[in-house]
């Protein structure tokens, strides 16, 4: 056995060591998180919370004068005081029992470390310990299968363990295999920073109680278990998981990315695999429940992509998640600021427990049972492309239910959708918009494409749905059509055709001089159609143009200033009062928060457009008959 000893030079180490890191670690005094549009309000603080690098975390090089060399030794290396440690060869264990006070360095220079029957880098006692692996070098550290007696009673398993603060750093490689459980696992913070590493596990792959956070480096991790988690339940300023930039490539069995608090996403790459991914198909897991219910702190069967009990707060990078549950799931609140988001999941894309906000990046739902959920889902920008076996947007606080088990049928007050601004498209085979409590548009481009079935709607609220501005274009089924109440101060237009339109069948709104003021190529069939834009006035005559060719158009053929030719039919309207309903939408209910169309013409909540026109103009119930011609309607050669 070797042991290291610096006794006068232990001390001055100790000490230029604090003043060098005394002046480095100041604490994050951030304000509680809020949306910056939205009424949207959350309870979550990350005051005290410590976001920052030391100078010594992101300092690879070293002095050869004041550092003791290592040289490749069967014997285990044993280092009990503060200093500067160079390890070259193979070594079977390297031990760390150094005073509370003491900085250690460990640089790795080509070494390999191998405990058979322990962790093979163990550090039992320090202030703090960073290991470096060395511009250049690849290090490779393991442990054994099983570990001896002397570990018996104890909570060590992994193959890195420390019971101090840890810093993993350099410009080398480090390949940790933890064979017994855990790749690395730090008791206190766990910094990663510049180096390369990749952690492989039985178990969680990286673990830092108090926290884990990392800049520049490049992770890569295969995990039986959780990829990297921070464990601390009983301090609200730790337990978090920040990365400021860096490289991650994450395949993990269960949670990629776990923490108790916090999970703060800055910059960087981000990519998660876990529970084997996203399945080929999402089921709707019958009688209205999702196919997964887990929470935050339901270990063992969760396999969502990034987990947290309080707070997911994402200010930028690039997020790829692939998850047989949750890609992005928190027990409290979820805020995306910034950053380019890609999720395929098994369940929902971005689910909140309490308030989902949204601000501004771009997020790509391409998969998923429900694509946006939250007790309170706010929108004030960004660019969101949502598809889902079931609802696309989805507001419910989880109590109640119906016949169909559905949460939360009852309409809540404290439930709601709010979107200021934004451009969402939701393609979904459940209810496009979907809130238990209230809906208020104020601002944005929504685009929806579904669903087919009569049992669902693109607008379905319980209670009440106002559109003040933005540019709101539903397209789906009949059955179950809604529309947006009377207390909106932008009127809105729902029409429901006499046959039902193909899929990638454009749909357009013109005015009197021939000018496109919404138009859409919704990706389902469709037979109703709810519109509502900046452009509409009350008393004005419009064309609804079904088919065609809209010129001036975006990807999802949408533009609010264009024209079109070829259509296939041409329907006209007039706005009435704030919202008019033409057709024989509806069918079953009556008023659900938005207005319901009558099977027998212009029906529901409010005013429609006159008996001349098609239709009665009193709200009520909806009722049968056969629905009335529609007004000047006209059918023009197809495209």
């Amino acid at each position: 056995q070797i042991i290291i000893m610096k006794k006068a030079y232990a001390f001055i180490a100790v000490i230029l060591s604090v003043l060098l890191l005394s002046s480095c670690g100041k604490k994050n005094t951030a304000s509680v998180i809020t949306s910056s549009g939205g009424k949207a309000d959350t309870s979550v603080s990350t005051d005290n919370m410590d976001f920052d690098f030391s100078n010594k975390d992101t300092e690879y090089d070293y002095d050869e004068s004041e550092a003791t060399v290592i040289k490749e030794s069967e014997d285990a290396v044993k280092i009990t005081a503060a200093g500067t440690y160079v390890i070259t060869g193979k070594h079977s264990s390297i031990t760390v029992s150094a005073p509370d006070s003491a900085k250690v360095r460990i640089i790795l220079k080509n070494a390999t470390v191998q405990n058979s029957s322990g962790p093979a880098i163990y550090i039992t006692a320090a202030d703090k310990v960073f290991i470096t692996a060395y511009k250049g070098t690849v290090n490779t550290v393991s442990d054994g299968t099983t570990y001896s007696s002397d570990f018996d009673g104890t909570n060590v398993d992994g193959a890195v363990f420390s019971k101090a603060d840890l810093t993993l750093n350099g410009e080398g490689t480090l390949n940790v295999t933890g064979s017994y459980k855990c790749a690395v696992v730090s008791k206190d913070d766990l910094i990663i920073c510049g180096l390369t590493l990749n952690a492989k596990s039985l178990g969680s792959a990286i673990e830092g109680k108090d926290c884990v956070k990392s800049k520049d480096a490049t992770v890569t991790v295969t995990s039986g278990s959780d990829g990297i988690k921070s464990t601390n339940s009983e301090d609200t300023a730790r337990g978090f998981v920040y990365i400021e930039s860096g490289l991650f490539n994450i395949t993990a069995a269960k949670d990629g990315i776990q923490a108790e608090t916090l999970v703060k996403l800055s910059g960087g790459e981000i990519n998660v695999t876990s529970g084997g991914g996203a399945p080929e198909k999402v089921s709707s897991g019958g009688d209205g429940r999702a196919p997964f219910e887990s929470s935050s702190s339901d270990d063992e069967e969760s396999t969502k992509g990034i987990k947290a009990g309080s707070l997911i707060l994402a200010e930028g990078g690039s997020i790829t998640v692939s998850s047989a549950d949750d890609t992005v799931h928190s027990n409290g609140d979820v805020q995306i600021n910034g950053g380019k988001f890609a999720l395929s999941s098994g369940d929902d894309g971005i689910h909140a427990d309490n308030a989902l906000i949204i601000n501004s990046g771009e997020i790509t739902v391409s998969k998923s049972y429900e694509g946006l959920e939250g007790k309170t889902v706010t929108v004030t920008g960004g660019n969101i492309d949502i598809t889902s076996s079931d609802d696309g947007i989805n507001a419910a606080d989880g109590s109640g239910s119906t016949a169909g088990g559905r949460p939360g049928a009852n309409a809540s007050s404290d439930v709601y959708i709010n979107i200021s601004g934004g451009y969402i498209t939701v393609n979904a085979s459940g209810d496009g918009v979907d809130s238990n409590g209230n809906i208020d548009i104020s601002g944005g481009v929504i685009l929806v494409s579904g669903p087919t079935s009569d049992g669902d709607s693109a607008l379905d609220c319980d209670g009440t749905a106002t559109v003040t501005g933005g540019t709101v274009i539903f397209c789906g089924s009949a059955g179950m059509a809604e529309t947006f109440s009377e207390s909106s101060s932008q009127p809105s237009l729902m029409y429901t055709l006499d046959s039902a339109a193909a899929a990638g069948t454009s749909i357009a709104l013109v005015n009197s001089e021939g000018k496109v003021i919404a138009s859409f190529v919704p990706s389902k069939q469709y037979i109703n159609v709810v519109i509502s834009s900046p452009y509409l006035t009350v008393g004005s005559s419009y064309t609804l143009s079904v088919g065609g060719t809209v010129s001036g158009c975006d990807k999802n053929g949408y533009t609010d200033n264009g024209s079109i030719s070829g259509a296939q039919s041409a329907n006209e309207v007039k706005t009435s009062s704030v919202s008019t309903t033409y057709g024989k939408s509806g069918g079953m209910g009556g008023n659900m928060g938005g207005n319901m169309g009558g099977m027998g013409g212009p029906q529901a909540g409010g005013n429609q457009a006159p008996p001349d026109n098609g239709g009665s103009q009193n709200g009520g119930k909806p009722q049968g008959g056969t629905p009335p011609e529609r007004p000047g309607k006209t059918e023009t050669q197809k495209s």
